[in-house]
This record gives structure tokens, C-alpha cells and sequence, in this order.
């Protein structure tokens, strides 16, 4: 009988560290003190290194379930009717949810393999990229886009999202970043207003124009010898 006590008080202080470990990483990121979490968990850190090793190790086991449901929540959209909005949705469920946890935003900004748990990176960032390549087969998203520049731009968001929480509405900037990502059309372009070529520069006459070469800007030598001189004067 002594020893379910003994074990009771393993998973207790077990959920307390995990519990801990997660408002930690998520306040101040996955650099925070082993021996912090422990002063919050209440235990010692014999009892955290006792579960969990190394940091990494207790780092791994709190941010796993966050990014699996983040997976989850990809492959859920991979077949969606809409492949733009299912791609924009997604940015802004998963920068709304990860904004104020910098463990997520350590996960997602880490160079995949650093904190691949069991692969789950590497399933995160082919989910993400079935969406981003649906979005670009559907015209939504700029063909020179790629996965990582996708996934920079959700963790930059993130803190750009925190920066502006207090005077712009909840998933503004994660609409202005994909909005940077839409292809450039001959509409929203900008075209420069076309010179008066119809006209002589000088006295207004109306030229006529060859059929060939470029057009004339003025009506006469006469006219192209002032403009010279105005030139020259202002020069």
C-alpha cells in the first residue's frame, strides 16, 4: 500500500511541473530556468530532473500537444472547398492562439529538426505547405511564396499581433501580411500617368504621329529649340 502513495505524489508533482513548464515557456519562452519552473511547480529540481532529464526534454513534452493540435487543425482544411479562405484561416487561428505563448513561437521559428518531436515538425510544416500550394493552385497566393517563408511570416505576425492588440482589432495584421502574399495584378498595379504625347510640349499644337518610331514631342524645330533653351536656363 505504500507504494500508490509514493506514486500518486510521482504524478501529482509530475502534472504540477508540466503545468508550470507551460506558463513558464510561454511567458518567457523555451531559455527560462529549469530551476524557475521548479520554484513554480513548488518541488525541487531533483523532482523536475527526476521526470524530465534535460529542459529540452520538458520543453518537448509541453509544446507537443500545442503544435499536434496545430497539425490536426491543418489537415482538417487540406480538402476544403475554399483552398484562400482555408489558408488565411488557418494563419489566424494559429498566430491567434500562439501570439501570447512564446514556446509556440520558439517551435515555429526554429530551423525544423530542432525541436522535431517524434516528426511532428516536419507533419506541421507538410500540412502548412498542402495549404500554402492549394492557395497558389487557386490563384490566391504569390507562386514565389514558399513553406518557410510562410512560417516566418506567422511568427513574425505573432509578435506584430501582440504590438497592436491594444488599438487594432484581433487578426488586422495577420490580414495586411496575407495580403502581401496575394499575386500582383494588372489592377493593383500603379501605372504612371501617360505624357501628352499628342500634343506639342510647348505650344500645345496638335502633332501628328508616324506609324513608326517614337512620338514627337514637338511640333517644330522651332518649338524643340525653346524648350532646349528653357532647359539650359533652368539647369
Amino acid at each position: 500500500m505504500s507504494g500508490q502513495p509514493r506514486r500518486a505524489d510521482a504524478r501529482r508533482n509530475r502534472e504540477r511541473i508540466l503545468q508550470a513548464a507551460f506558463e513558464a515557456f510561454a511567458a518567457d519562452g523555451h531559455l527560462v530556468p529549469l530551476d524557475d519552473i521548479a520554484r513554480r511547480a513548488g518541488v525541487g529540481p531533483g523532482t523536475v530532473y527526476r521526470n524530465f532529464p534535460t529542459k529540452e526534454a520538458l520543453f518537448h513534452t509541453v509544446i507537443t500537444e500545442r503544435i499536434a493540435q496545430m497539425v490536426d487543425e491543418a489537415q482538417a482544411l487540406a480538402d476544403a472547398d475554399d483552398p484562400a479562405d482555408a489558408f488565411q484561416g488557418f494563419l489566424l487561428w494559429a498566430v491567434e492562439r500562439a501570439m501570447f505563448n512564446h514556446a509556440l513561437c520558439d517551435a515555429l521559428a526554429a530551423d525544423i529538426g530542432t525541436f522535431n518531436v517524434n516528426g511532428l515538425d516536419e507533419r506541421f510544416t507538410a500540412a502548412l505547405d498542402v495549404l500554402l500550394r492549394r492557395a497558389q493552385e487557386a490563384g490566391a497566393v504569390r507562386a514565389d511564396v514558399d513553406v518557410r517563408d510562410v512560417r516566418a511570416l506567422m511568427v513574425g505576425t505573432m509578435l506584430m499581433e501582440r504590438l497592436r492588440r491594444q488599438d487594432s482589432p484581433p487578426g488586422r495584421m495577420t490580414s495586411l501580411a496575407f495580403d502581401a502574399l496575394r499575386p500582383v495584378t494588372k489592377q493593383n498595379e500603379t501605372e504612371p500617368e501617360p505624357r501628352n504625347e499628342t500634343r506639342c510640349e510647348m505650344c500645345e499644337t496638335p502633332i501628328t504621329r508616324a506609324s513608326t518610331g517614337r512620338p514627337p514631342r514637338y511640333c517644330s524645330p522651332s518649338c524643340r529649340q525653346k524648350a532646349h533653351r528653357r532647359r539650359a536656363t533652368h539647369a
